[in-house]
Protein backbone atom coordinates (compact mmCIF):
# COMPACT_ATOMS: atom_id res chain seq x y z
CA UNK A 1 0.00 0.00 0.00
CA UNK A 2 1.52 2.91 -1.13
CA UNK A 3 1.88 6.27 1.84
CA UNK A 4 1.83 9.56 0.33
CA UNK A 5 4.64 11.65 2.63
CA UNK A 6 4.75 15.40 3.05
CA UNK A 7 8.64 16.51 3.06
CA UNK A 8 7.96 20.30 5.42
CA UNK A 9 11.40 22.04 5.96
CA UNK A 10 11.99 23.95 9.25
CA UNK A 11 12.74 26.94 7.30
CA UNK A 12 13.03 26.64 3.86
CA UNK A 13 14.32 30.56 3.04
CA UNK A 14 16.30 31.50 5.96
CA UNK A 15 18.29 34.41 4.07
CA UNK A 16 14.97 36.05 3.30
CA UNK A 17 13.37 35.83 6.83
CA UNK A 18 16.51 36.75 8.50
CA UNK A 19 16.79 40.11 6.07
CA UNK A 20 13.12 40.45 6.69
CA UNK A 21 13.09 40.18 10.57
CA UNK A 22 15.98 43.12 10.23
CA UNK A 23 13.85 45.64 7.84
CA UNK A 24 10.79 44.64 10.43
CA UNK A 25 13.10 45.72 13.63
CA UNK A 26 14.44 49.10 11.93
CA UNK A 27 10.60 49.81 11.12
CA UNK A 28 9.23 49.28 14.77
CA UNK A 29 12.47 51.16 15.83
CA UNK A 30 11.48 54.33 13.87
CA UNK A 31 7.70 53.88 14.23
CA UNK A 32 7.48 53.49 10.79
CA UNK A 33 4.04 52.61 8.90
CA UNK A 34 5.99 50.30 6.93
CA UNK A 35 5.86 48.27 9.88
CA UNK A 36 2.46 45.98 9.50
CA UNK A 37 2.82 44.68 5.62
CA UNK A 38 6.66 43.73 6.86
CA UNK A 39 5.05 41.99 9.44
CA UNK A 40 2.29 40.91 7.18
CA UNK A 41 5.13 39.05 4.94
CA UNK A 42 7.13 37.86 7.77
CA UNK A 43 4.36 35.68 8.50
CA UNK A 44 3.53 34.73 5.00
CA UNK A 45 6.83 33.79 4.35
CA UNK A 46 7.33 31.85 7.20
CA UNK A 47 3.94 29.63 6.62
CA UNK A 48 5.38 29.01 3.22
CA UNK A 49 6.86 25.35 2.81
CA UNK A 50 8.65 26.01 -0.38
CA UNK A 51 12.41 27.90 -1.17
CA UNK A 52 12.31 30.98 -2.75
CA UNK A 53 15.41 32.30 -4.92
CA UNK A 54 14.36 35.86 -5.78
CA UNK A 55 12.22 38.72 -4.99
CA UNK A 56 9.57 38.13 -7.97
CA UNK A 57 9.09 34.92 -6.48
CA UNK A 58 8.38 36.26 -3.36
CA UNK A 59 4.61 38.34 -5.24
CA UNK A 60 2.89 35.29 -4.41
CA UNK A 61 2.71 35.36 -1.17
CA UNK A 62 0.83 37.87 0.54
CA UNK A 63 2.21 41.16 1.97
CA UNK A 64 5.07 41.52 -1.03
CA UNK A 65 4.19 44.33 -2.82
CA UNK A 66 6.50 45.82 -5.53
CA UNK A 67 8.57 47.60 -3.55
CA UNK A 68 9.57 45.09 -1.06
CA UNK A 69 10.43 42.63 -3.61
CA UNK A 70 12.83 45.19 -5.51
CA UNK A 71 14.56 45.88 -1.51
CA UNK A 72 14.83 41.59 -1.30
CA UNK A 73 16.55 41.69 -4.94
CA UNK A 74 18.88 44.47 -4.60
CA UNK A 75 19.58 42.96 -1.13
CA UNK A 76 19.98 39.31 -2.87
CA UNK A 77 22.38 41.25 -5.50
CA UNK A 78 24.81 42.83 -2.75
CA UNK A 79 24.84 39.17 -1.03
CA UNK A 80 26.30 37.18 -4.30
CA UNK A 81 27.71 39.73 -5.08
CA UNK A 82 28.99 39.86 -9.51
CA UNK A 83 28.25 36.16 -9.70
CA UNK A 84 25.18 34.81 -11.94
CA UNK A 85 22.00 33.86 -10.33
CA UNK A 86 21.52 30.83 -11.44
CA UNK A 87 24.42 28.93 -10.22
CA UNK A 88 23.08 29.29 -6.39
CA UNK A 89 19.61 28.83 -7.96
CA UNK A 90 20.89 25.39 -9.48
CA UNK A 91 23.10 24.61 -6.12
CA UNK A 92 19.69 25.61 -3.94
CA UNK A 93 17.63 23.54 -6.05
CA UNK A 94 20.00 20.44 -5.69
CA UNK A 95 20.25 20.64 -2.05
CA UNK A 96 16.46 20.79 -1.31
CA UNK A 97 15.97 17.71 -3.93
CA UNK A 98 18.92 15.82 -2.07
CA UNK A 99 17.09 16.80 1.47
CA UNK A 100 13.56 15.42 -0.02
CA UNK A 101 15.25 12.33 -1.28
CA UNK A 102 16.43 12.06 2.56
CA UNK A 103 13.49 12.36 4.64
CA UNK A 104 11.81 9.62 1.65
CA UNK A 105 14.40 7.30 2.82
CA UNK A 106 14.20 7.50 6.30
CA UNK A 107 10.52 7.15 6.18
CA UNK A 108 10.16 4.16 3.88
CA UNK A 109 12.98 2.16 6.40
CA UNK A 110 10.21 3.48 9.06
CA UNK A 111 7.79 2.00 7.50
CA UNK A 112 9.21 -1.26 6.70
CA UNK A 113 10.81 -1.81 10.77
CA UNK A 114 7.08 -1.08 11.45
CA UNK A 115 5.02 -3.35 8.89
CA UNK A 116 8.22 -6.42 10.39
CA UNK A 117 7.08 -5.50 14.24
CA UNK A 118 3.09 -5.33 13.13
CA UNK A 119 1.03 -8.21 12.07
CA UNK A 120 -0.70 -7.86 8.58
CA UNK A 121 -4.02 -5.68 8.89
CA UNK A 122 -7.21 -7.85 9.42
CA UNK A 123 -8.87 -7.71 6.09
CA UNK A 124 -13.18 -6.29 6.63
CA UNK A 125 -15.92 -8.59 6.60
CA UNK A 126 -16.95 -7.46 3.09
CA UNK A 127 -13.88 -8.25 1.96
CA UNK A 128 -13.18 -11.73 3.42
CA UNK A 129 -16.82 -12.56 1.56
CA UNK A 130 -15.62 -11.07 -1.67
CA UNK A 131 -12.44 -13.03 -1.29
CA UNK A 132 -14.29 -16.42 -0.53
CA UNK A 133 -16.90 -16.14 -3.10
CA UNK A 134 -13.85 -15.73 -5.85
CA UNK A 135 -11.85 -18.68 -4.66
CA UNK A 136 -15.58 -20.39 -4.91
CA UNK A 137 -15.88 -19.98 -8.23
CA UNK A 138 -12.29 -20.88 -9.11
CA UNK A 139 -12.92 -24.04 -6.94
CA UNK A 140 -13.13 -27.49 -9.23
CA UNK A 141 -16.08 -29.61 -8.04
CA UNK A 142 -15.98 -33.26 -9.31
CA UNK A 143 -19.09 -35.68 -8.79
CA UNK A 144 -18.52 -39.12 -9.17
CA UNK A 145 -21.54 -41.46 -10.57
CA UNK A 146 -23.57 -42.27 -8.25
CA UNK A 147 -22.73 -39.75 -5.59
CA UNK A 148 -24.71 -37.19 -6.20
CA UNK A 149 -28.75 -36.87 -6.44
CA UNK A 150 -30.98 -34.80 -9.07
CA UNK A 151 -33.06 -32.25 -7.30
CA UNK A 152 -35.63 -30.11 -9.12
CA UNK A 153 -35.70 -26.25 -7.99
CA UNK A 154 -38.54 -24.59 -8.01
CA UNK A 155 -38.35 -20.58 -8.10
CA UNK A 156 -40.50 -18.78 -5.13
CA UNK A 157 -42.72 -16.80 -7.71
CA UNK A 158 -44.29 -20.37 -8.07
CA UNK A 159 -45.23 -20.63 -4.55
CA UNK A 160 -46.61 -17.40 -3.81
CA UNK A 161 -48.47 -14.33 -5.30
CA UNK A 162 -51.11 -12.78 -5.66
CA UNK A 163 -53.26 -16.37 -6.48
CA UNK A 164 -51.66 -17.68 -3.59
CA UNK A 165 -54.34 -20.90 -3.77
CA UNK A 166 -53.73 -21.75 -6.89
CA UNK A 167 -49.33 -21.24 -6.87
CA UNK A 168 -49.27 -23.31 -3.36
CA UNK A 169 -51.19 -25.89 -5.64
CA UNK A 170 -47.23 -26.60 -7.23
CA UNK A 171 -46.11 -28.00 -3.97
CA UNK A 172 -48.56 -29.84 -3.33
CA UNK A 173 -48.34 -31.73 -6.88
CA UNK A 174 -45.17 -32.06 -6.73
CA UNK A 175 -45.57 -34.01 -3.17
CA UNK A 176 -48.07 -35.95 -4.79
CA UNK A 177 -46.06 -36.91 -7.52
CA UNK A 178 -43.15 -38.07 -5.85
CA UNK A 179 -40.67 -35.27 -7.31
CA UNK A 180 -38.01 -34.34 -5.15
CA UNK A 181 -38.10 -30.70 -5.10
CA UNK A 182 -37.39 -27.34 -3.31
CA UNK A 183 -37.77 -23.90 -3.38
CA UNK A 184 -35.60 -21.54 -3.70
CA UNK A 185 -35.27 -17.81 -5.83
CA UNK A 186 -33.90 -17.95 -9.25
CA UNK A 187 -32.43 -15.51 -11.22
CA UNK A 188 -33.67 -16.66 -14.50
CA UNK A 189 -36.51 -19.52 -15.25
CA UNK A 190 -38.78 -21.17 -13.36
CA UNK A 191 -38.15 -24.37 -12.57
CA UNK A 192 -34.26 -26.21 -13.69
CA UNK A 193 -32.37 -29.11 -12.15
CA UNK A 194 -29.26 -29.91 -9.95
CA UNK A 195 -27.59 -32.05 -9.00
CA UNK A 196 -26.15 -32.03 -5.35
CA UNK A 197 -24.26 -33.99 -3.63
CA UNK A 198 -22.97 -35.11 -0.10
CA UNK A 199 -20.48 -32.05 0.94
CA UNK A 200 -23.19 -29.72 -0.42
CA UNK A 201 -21.74 -28.57 -3.88
CA UNK A 202 -24.30 -28.21 -6.51
CA UNK A 203 -24.22 -27.96 -10.01
CA UNK A 204 -26.53 -27.47 -12.86
CA UNK A 205 -28.16 -29.91 -14.95
CA UNK A 206 -28.60 -28.26 -18.68
CA UNK A 207 -32.31 -27.88 -18.70
CA UNK A 208 -34.47 -24.74 -17.32
CA UNK A 209 -38.00 -24.65 -18.35
CA UNK A 210 -40.50 -21.57 -17.82
CA UNK A 211 -43.96 -21.87 -16.92
CA UNK A 212 -46.41 -19.81 -18.42
CA UNK A 213 -50.28 -19.80 -18.65
CA UNK A 214 -51.91 -18.22 -21.92
CA UNK A 215 -53.26 -15.48 -20.56
CA UNK A 216 -49.86 -14.47 -18.49
CA UNK A 217 -48.18 -15.40 -22.32
CA UNK A 218 -50.28 -12.88 -23.47
CA UNK A 219 -49.30 -10.13 -21.29
CA UNK A 220 -46.25 -10.61 -21.21
CA UNK A 221 -46.34 -10.10 -25.44
CA UNK A 222 -48.08 -6.95 -24.61
CA UNK A 223 -45.99 -5.59 -22.14
CA UNK A 224 -42.36 -6.52 -23.59
CA UNK A 225 -41.20 -9.16 -21.02
CA UNK A 226 -42.13 -12.13 -24.03
CA UNK A 227 -38.43 -10.69 -26.22
CA UNK A 228 -36.57 -9.52 -22.78
CA UNK A 229 -37.23 -13.54 -20.81
CA UNK A 230 -36.39 -15.61 -23.90
CA UNK A 231 -33.26 -12.95 -24.32
CA UNK A 232 -32.24 -13.97 -20.60
CA UNK A 233 -32.64 -17.58 -20.97
CA UNK A 234 -30.76 -18.07 -24.41
CA UNK A 235 -27.79 -15.95 -22.62
CA UNK A 236 -28.11 -18.22 -18.90
CA UNK A 237 -25.87 -20.55 -20.43
CA UNK A 238 -27.88 -23.59 -20.24
CA UNK A 239 -28.75 -25.14 -23.51
CA UNK A 240 -32.10 -26.48 -23.45
CA UNK A 241 -34.34 -24.34 -22.93
CA UNK A 242 -38.53 -25.36 -22.48
CA UNK A 243 -41.32 -23.31 -22.44
CA UNK A 244 -43.96 -24.53 -20.27
CA UNK A 245 -47.24 -23.37 -21.60
CA UNK A 246 -50.45 -24.22 -19.90
CA UNK A 247 -53.70 -23.92 -21.11
CA UNK A 248 -56.02 -21.13 -19.82
CA UNK A 249 -59.77 -23.19 -19.66
CA UNK A 250 -60.60 -22.93 -23.15
CA UNK A 251 -58.08 -20.02 -24.30
CA UNK A 252 -60.82 -17.59 -24.56
CA UNK A 253 -60.64 -13.65 -23.47
CA UNK A 254 -56.55 -14.00 -23.07
CA UNK A 255 -56.13 -10.43 -24.18
CA UNK A 256 -54.91 -10.87 -27.46
CA UNK A 257 -56.21 -13.48 -30.36
CA UNK A 258 -55.35 -17.09 -29.77
CA UNK A 259 -53.60 -17.29 -33.51
CA UNK A 260 -51.10 -14.66 -32.26
CA UNK A 261 -50.07 -16.53 -28.91
CA UNK A 262 -49.02 -19.74 -31.14
CA UNK A 263 -47.57 -17.69 -33.82
CA UNK A 264 -45.59 -16.46 -31.12
CA UNK A 265 -44.42 -19.90 -29.52
CA UNK A 266 -44.06 -21.16 -33.70
CA UNK A 267 -41.68 -18.57 -33.80
CA UNK A 268 -40.23 -18.90 -30.06
CA UNK A 269 -39.47 -22.76 -31.27
CA UNK A 270 -38.21 -22.14 -34.66
CA UNK A 271 -36.24 -18.89 -34.34
CA UNK A 272 -34.98 -19.10 -31.11
CA UNK A 273 -34.32 -22.80 -30.73
CA UNK A 274 -36.89 -23.17 -27.46
CA UNK A 275 -38.95 -26.16 -27.06
CA UNK A 276 -42.49 -25.82 -25.98
CA UNK A 277 -44.32 -28.20 -24.57
CA UNK A 278 -48.08 -27.55 -23.81
CA UNK A 279 -50.25 -28.90 -21.62
CA UNK A 280 -53.88 -29.05 -20.49
CA UNK A 281 -53.48 -27.62 -16.59
CA UNK A 282 -51.59 -26.57 -13.65
CA UNK A 283 -51.62 -30.30 -12.59
CA UNK A 284 -50.27 -31.97 -16.24
CA UNK A 285 -47.56 -29.63 -16.33
CA UNK A 286 -46.30 -30.73 -12.96
CA UNK A 287 -46.86 -34.20 -14.42
CA UNK A 288 -44.45 -33.55 -16.99
CA UNK A 289 -41.98 -31.88 -14.28
CA UNK A 290 -42.00 -35.21 -12.53
CA UNK A 291 -41.78 -37.11 -15.42
CA UNK A 292 -38.40 -35.15 -16.49
CA UNK A 293 -36.84 -35.06 -13.29
CA UNK A 294 -37.00 -38.92 -13.04
CA UNK A 295 -35.73 -39.02 -16.88
CA UNK A 296 -33.13 -36.94 -15.83
CA UNK A 297 -32.00 -39.08 -12.71
CA UNK A 298 -31.38 -42.10 -15.10
CA UNK A 299 -29.43 -40.40 -17.67
CA UNK A 300 -26.78 -38.60 -15.50
CA UNK A 301 -26.95 -40.90 -11.97
CA UNK A 302 -24.34 -42.72 -14.00
CA UNK A 303 -22.23 -39.93 -15.81
CA UNK A 304 -19.15 -38.37 -14.03
CA UNK A 305 -19.55 -34.56 -13.43
CA UNK A 306 -17.25 -31.78 -13.19
CA UNK A 307 -17.77 -27.99 -13.21
CA UNK A 308 -16.53 -25.61 -15.89
CA UNK A 309 -16.97 -22.00 -16.32
CA UNK A 310 -19.84 -20.41 -18.94
CA UNK A 311 -16.99 -20.19 -21.92
CA UNK A 312 -16.21 -23.59 -21.27
CA UNK A 313 -20.10 -25.49 -22.01
CA UNK A 314 -19.42 -24.74 -25.34
CA UNK A 315 -21.82 -25.80 -28.22
CA UNK A 316 -23.99 -28.75 -26.68
CA UNK A 317 -24.53 -31.84 -29.27
CA UNK A 318 -26.26 -35.01 -29.11
CA UNK A 319 -23.06 -36.69 -27.88
CA UNK A 320 -23.70 -34.71 -24.79
CA UNK A 321 -26.56 -38.11 -23.70
CA UNK A 322 -23.52 -40.60 -24.13
CA UNK A 323 -20.61 -38.89 -22.89
CA UNK A 324 -19.94 -40.24 -19.33
CA UNK A 325 -18.41 -37.72 -18.40
CA UNK A 326 -19.78 -33.82 -18.09
CA UNK A 327 -18.75 -30.17 -17.80
CA UNK A 328 -21.79 -28.36 -15.58
CA UNK A 329 -22.40 -24.64 -13.90
CA UNK A 330 -22.41 -24.10 -10.64
CA UNK A 331 -25.67 -22.99 -9.01
CA UNK A 332 -23.89 -19.66 -7.76
CA UNK A 333 -22.50 -18.79 -10.74
CA UNK A 334 -25.94 -19.28 -12.62
CA UNK A 335 -27.46 -17.23 -9.74
CA UNK A 336 -25.20 -14.70 -9.82
CA UNK A 337 -24.22 -14.46 -13.70
CA UNK A 338 -27.79 -14.18 -14.58
CA UNK A 339 -29.21 -11.80 -12.11
CA UNK A 340 -31.34 -8.98 -13.57
CA UNK A 341 -28.82 -6.68 -12.05
CA UNK A 342 -25.54 -8.22 -12.89
CA UNK A 343 -23.13 -6.35 -15.04
CA UNK A 344 -23.89 -6.19 -18.56
CA UNK A 345 -21.99 -5.11 -21.32
CA UNK A 346 -23.42 -2.11 -23.44
CA UNK A 347 -24.30 -4.51 -26.27
CA UNK A 348 -26.64 -6.20 -23.90
CA UNK A 349 -28.35 -3.41 -22.48
CA UNK A 350 -28.63 -1.73 -25.76
CA UNK A 351 -30.68 -4.87 -27.02
CA UNK A 352 -32.66 -4.99 -24.14
CA UNK A 353 -33.57 -1.05 -24.85
CA UNK A 354 -34.36 -1.82 -28.19
CA UNK A 355 -36.99 -4.58 -27.25
CA UNK A 356 -39.15 -2.45 -25.15
CA UNK A 357 -39.75 -0.50 -28.46
CA UNK A 358 -43.00 -1.85 -30.12
CA UNK A 359 -42.91 -4.26 -32.97
CA UNK A 360 -39.14 -4.64 -32.31
CA UNK A 361 -38.74 -8.37 -31.81
CA UNK A 362 -35.40 -10.45 -30.51
CA UNK A 363 -34.26 -11.05 -34.23
CA UNK A 364 -34.67 -7.43 -35.73
CA UNK A 365 -33.04 -6.20 -31.88
CA UNK A 366 -30.34 -8.56 -32.85
CA UNK A 367 -29.10 -7.75 -36.17
CA UNK A 368 -29.59 -3.72 -35.23
CA UNK A 369 -27.39 -4.31 -32.29
CA UNK A 370 -25.01 -6.74 -34.83
CA UNK A 371 -24.69 -3.61 -37.72
CA UNK A 372 -24.79 -1.15 -34.52
CA UNK A 373 -22.84 -2.63 -31.63
CA UNK A 374 -23.92 0.54 -29.46
CA UNK A 375 -26.41 3.45 -29.54
CA UNK A 376 -23.38 5.83 -29.66
CA UNK A 377 -22.63 4.18 -33.35
CA UNK A 378 -25.59 3.83 -34.20
CA UNK A 379 -26.46 8.06 -33.44
CA UNK A 380 -23.11 8.66 -35.48
CA UNK A 381 -24.44 6.35 -38.31
CA UNK A 382 -27.44 9.07 -38.31
CA UNK A 383 -25.03 12.04 -38.10
CA UNK A 384 -23.05 10.94 -41.13
CA UNK A 385 -26.13 11.21 -43.32
CA UNK A 386 -26.45 13.93 -45.56
CA UNK A 387 -30.23 14.74 -44.97
CA UNK A 388 -32.98 13.95 -42.25
CA UNK A 389 -34.80 11.81 -44.82
CA UNK A 390 -31.79 9.52 -45.74
CA UNK A 391 -31.27 8.79 -42.20
CA UNK A 392 -35.27 8.14 -41.24
CA UNK A 393 -34.69 5.14 -43.82
CA UNK A 394 -30.85 4.24 -42.67
CA UNK A 395 -32.51 1.23 -41.14
CA UNK A 396 -34.96 0.29 -43.79
CA UNK A 397 -32.97 -2.08 -45.69
CA UNK A 398 -31.84 -4.01 -42.82
CA UNK A 399 -32.01 -7.90 -43.46
CA UNK A 400 -33.01 -9.79 -40.32
CA UNK A 401 -34.18 -13.39 -39.00
CA UNK A 402 -33.36 -16.80 -40.88
CA UNK A 403 -35.55 -15.51 -43.86
CA UNK A 404 -33.45 -12.37 -44.27
CA UNK A 405 -36.41 -9.86 -43.94
CA UNK A 406 -35.74 -6.29 -44.47
CA UNK A 407 -36.52 -3.87 -41.32
CA UNK A 408 -39.06 -1.43 -43.32
CA UNK A 409 -39.26 1.87 -43.50
CA UNK A 410 -41.50 2.51 -40.81
CA UNK A 411 -39.81 0.70 -37.93
CA UNK A 412 -36.58 2.65 -39.07
CA UNK A 413 -38.39 5.76 -39.28
CA UNK A 414 -39.64 4.92 -35.55
CA UNK A 415 -36.08 4.37 -34.38
CA UNK A 416 -34.61 7.26 -35.65
CA UNK A 417 -37.72 9.31 -33.91
CA UNK A 418 -36.43 8.06 -31.00
CA UNK A 419 -33.03 7.70 -30.77
CA UNK A 420 -32.20 11.26 -32.62
CA UNK A 421 -35.18 12.86 -30.44
CA UNK A 422 -33.68 15.72 -27.68
CA UNK A 423 -34.53 14.64 -24.32
CA UNK A 424 -35.34 17.80 -21.97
Amino acid sequence: METRLEVRLREPNPLFTRWLERWLREAERRQQRSQHKLRQALEALKSYPLPLYCGRDCAVLRGFGGTLCQLIDEELRQHRGATAETQPAAAATAQYEQQVQQVVKAVQEKQLQKAKKCPAKKPTKKAQLEQAAAEERERVVEMLPGSFEVLLLVDTQETSGKNKRVLDQTRSYLQSLGAEHEVRRLTVGDFLWIARDADGNELVLPYIVERKRMDDLASSIRDGRFHEQKHRLRQCGLPHVIYLIEDYGDNEQLGLPLDSLLQALANARIQSGIQVVRTENHYRSMCYLAGMGRALHQLFLSKSLHSVDRAALGVPSASCLTDRRMGLLKFRALYEDSAKNAQLTVREVFVQQLLQLHSLSMDRALAIVERYPTPRLLLDAYASCGEQEQARRLLAGLTCGALERPLGEKLSQCLYDFYGSEFR
